[in-house]
């Protein structure tokens, strides 16, 4: 193996050492918000049954939060689009 050979092999090593790292540190955080978000619309969808609140208000408020989160945001715009899917009335049949 050259020079130039072993340098990139060691790069390319290193680079995936540091991935490994980065992605040991992250998934207990993500792990730990997907559980949150499990909670979250459990609570909700509690709170629907209930009849404490209407599958519609959440909607509305999720589509409020859509408007005035940053277009660049995209993991809360996606989580609020869940959330207003899954609470919004279904289209009326015609």
């Amino acid at each position: 193996m050259n020079d130039q050979a072993e340098t990139d092999h060691l790069r390319k090593a290193l680079a995936q050492a540091a991935g490994d790292a980065a992605q040991a540190k992250v998934m207990p955080v993500v792990k730990m918000i997907a559980a949150q978000q499990i909670v979250v619309m459990d609570l909700m969808q509690m709170l629907v049954e209930a009849k404490v609140l209407h599958g519609d208000e959440i909607a509305a408020r999720m589509r409020h939060h859509i408007e005035h989160t940053d277009t660049k945001d995209m993991a809360a715009r996606a989580l609020f689009e869940q959330v207003r899917a899954r609470f919004a009335s279904p289209a009326p049949k015609t």
